[in-house]
């Protein structure tokens, strides 16, 4: 399976040591290409569609979104080397060379191009000049993160209330009553009196009857309310702190000592200078008095 390595390079010098000691790793001469923003410029001059000439620049599909950045390190004056591998193998040893060659990390440049206001790669954008290509190299960005905290809406889960009906059997007793006629008949042997005699045969014709009762149970239900649910959402706040590490980028500046005694001879060859007044003399050697390396972050 054929693979494309890239290695950017600010400088051409160091594509091209990059590219003779891959050659001197036994790669063939056809698979390392080298690229320089010049020929770029050349081949966009010539009407030659942009993201065509990248991607076979490369060995990469034209949607391929490394395609523009490695475009936008041409336009801005970097050279670039692409080598093309049929071997797996031989990956790491040609990015340990493309590194030590001093390729850059082109995510990270893109990057600081983005901090300064780099969105994507536009084909019509005028190349840099060698001046604005060095400019940038040699500028360092201060940089620092700055923590931004808000809040986002997350679902916690939540309560669903569904009715139903369920049975439960209950058992009651009650007490029920019967009233039953109760007949009794008793042999008597007794003279009868005249007021029996007399009710017996005037009341002949009278019946007395007797009805009998009982009680059965009766069963009613009613229904009671004996309890409420309400369903609804309470809000409460909390206060939680973040804990994030914020980074940013220091310059430190400081002078270079140079050659104390040619510093020392030419400063005691202006001080005595006949071409300088007194005054200006007087002036030059306190100023010189005064000069101390200077050590700044910023």
């Amino acid at each position: 399976m054929a693979l494309t390595l890239v290695g950017v390079f600010d400088e051409y010098t160091q594509a091209q040591q990059a590219r003779q000691q891959l050659l001197q790793e036994g790669l063939d001469d056809a698979s390392v290409r080298l690229s320089s923003s010049e020929e770029a410029q050349r081949s966009q001059g010539s009407g030659e569609d942009h993201r065509g000439f990248f991607a076979r620049l490369f060995g990469l599909d034209e949607g391929d979104s490394q395609v523009g950045d490695y475009s936008e390190a041409l336009r801005r004056g970097s050279a670039v080397v692409s080598v093309q591998l049929q071997d797996e193998s031989r990956v790491d040893r040609v990015s340990s060379l493309l590194r030590q060659a001093g390729a850059i990390d082109i995510d990270r440049r893109v990057e600081q191009w983005k901090a300064g206001g780099y969105q994507e790669y536009r084909h019509d954008a005028a190349p840099y000049t060698a001046d604005q290509a060095a400019q940038e190299r040699n500028t360092f960005k201060v940089m620092e993160e700055q923590l931004k905290v808000g809040n986002r809406e997350v679902e916690l889960g939540g309560v669903r209330v569904h009715p139903r009906v369920s049975e439960q059997p209950v058992n009651e007793e009650v007490t029920l009553r019967e009233q039953r006629a109760v007949v009794d008949r008793r042999p008597v042997d007794r003279p009868a009196t005249t007021a029996e005699v007399d009710a017996a045969f005037a009341g002949s014709d009278r019946d007395i009857e007797l009805r009998e009762t009982a009680e059965e149970a009766v069963v009613s239900k009613s229904a009671r309310v004996v309890e409420e649910v309400s369903v609804g959402l309470e809000q409460s706040e909390r206060t939680e702190t973040i804990n994030e590490t914020l980074r940013r980028t220091d310059v430190d500046i400081e002078q270079v000592a140079g050659d104390a005694s040619l510093d020392r001879s030419q400063s005691d060859s202006s001080l005595s200078d006949p071409s300088l007044s007194d005054a200006a003399r007087r002036a030059r050697q306190q100023d010189q008095g005064t000069r101390t390396p200077r050590r700044d972050n910023f």
